[in-house]
Formats: C-alpha cells, sequence, structure tokens
C-alpha cells in the first residue's frame, strides 16, 4: 500500500517536517504492510461456476452457482423420508447433518423450515405459491418479503458487483453474503486504521 500525504508547501521543506511526520508515516507503513491482503473478487470467481438468471423482465445477470457450493447436493441423496420421521428415529445424542440450525429470520409465526423448503422435494426451494424454485434461483424467495431490497439489489445499490456493468452482469445473490437462516450481520468493529487512535 502507498500513503500518500502532503502538507502546506511553506511546510513541506522544512526541517521540522521530518520530525513531526516522519514517525506518523513510518508507523503507517508498518502497520499497513502487514496485513495480509485477500485475492480480489474477479480471481476468486475464477473458480465460481456461474448460471445466468433472469432477475427482471429486461435484465439477464449471471449469479454463482449454488448447487455447486452445497456440501450435500442434491438433498434427496439424504432425505429419503418425511423429517418428521427423520426426527422421531434420531437417538439423543446422535449428530446429524443441520439439525442444529436455528432460524433467526423473522418470528416463529411467520417462518419455519417449510417456508423455504419443500419437505416433499428437498432438491428445490419452494415459494409462497407453492411453486418450486432451483436453489441458483434462491432471489425470487427473497424478494417475496424483501421488495425495496430487491429493487436496490436490480439496480446495483444493494449488493456486490463482480465486474462492470456491461453485459454480462456478474453479480453476488443474496446468499452470497447473508445466511438466509440468520441474515443479519453481526456487529463488529470496522477493519480500517482510525489514524486519529495513533500517538506519537
Amino acid at each position: 500500500m502507498i500513503l500518500h500525504y502532503s502538507c502546506s508547501s511553506s511546510h513541506q521543506h522544512d526541517e521540522q517536517h521530518d520530525k513531526v511526520h516522519g514517525p506518523l508515516a513510518n508507523r503507517l507503513r508498518a502497520y499497513t504492510d502487514s496485513i495480509e491482503y485477500e485475492k480480489s473478487s474477479l480471481d476468486a470467481m475464477q473458480q465460481v461456476k456461474l448460471v445466468l438468471a433472469q432477475i427482471h423482465d429486461t435484465v439477464s445477470v449471471l449469479l454463482p452457482e449454488r448447487t455447486s457450493m452445497i456440501r450435500s447436493y442434491p438433498c434427496s441423496n439424504c432425505h429419503t423420508q418425511p423429517l418428521a420421521k427423520l426426527s422421531a428415529g434420531r437417538k439423543a445424542d446422535e449428530r446429524k447433518s443441520h439439525w442444529d440450525i436455528a432460524i433467526i429470520h423473522g418470528s416463529a409465526e411467520v417462518m419455519n423450515c417449510q417456508t423455504c423448503h419443500d419437505e416433499k422435494n428437498m432438491n428445490e426451494l419452494v415459494l409462497l405459491t407453492g411453486n418450486a424454485i432451483l436453489f441458483d434461483e434462491s432471489f425470487k424467495q427473497c424478494r417475496q418479503c424483501h421488495s425495496t431490497q430487491y429493487a436496490d439489489w436490480v439496480g446495483g445499490s444493494h449488493g456486490k458487483r463482480l465486474g462492470g456493468w456491461l453485459p454480462p452482469r456478474i453479480m453476488n445473490t443474496c446468499v452470497s453474503c447473508h445466511n438466509p437462516h440468520k441474515p443479519a450481520f453481526e456487529s463488529r468493529w470496522p477493519s480500517r486504521l482510525n489514524t486519529s487512535s495513533l500517538t506519537e
């Protein structure tokens, strides 16, 4: 990282310049040079399969293929019986995949597992109308309740674009950033260095 800073022209050639600003600049350089930066989004996307999705009447985009990211897809490999039967036959200490998922996404009166998952067809998601959709189209589920965020996502002010705006647009979908079972982000400290906390 290259740090750029400037002072007034009268102060730039003052002998006190380096004494005043040198230590701070050196500390900033030392701090930022120690940060290990991750690969760019475009580099990471080279290993992600993309699918074409029609997100609006006139807008087609490329989205990350969700099913290739689910380790145990198709779900029907394990879901061979109704959930109630699977749950009833489970021993108290038996560990099974995703039995520990807690839905922190609306109240229990509004949402449960069957709001999004069809017990009769676990390989696809289900809309409120009962129509099945692919996991790669999960944004269609989100837009049923989150219409404002969806409109912002289509318009580009919500979410992350990968690449430019010229077709084909490549963008993350809702579940690329949000856990569908617990979509709110936890509070965390900002990652940017607060230079006002550095004292000489």
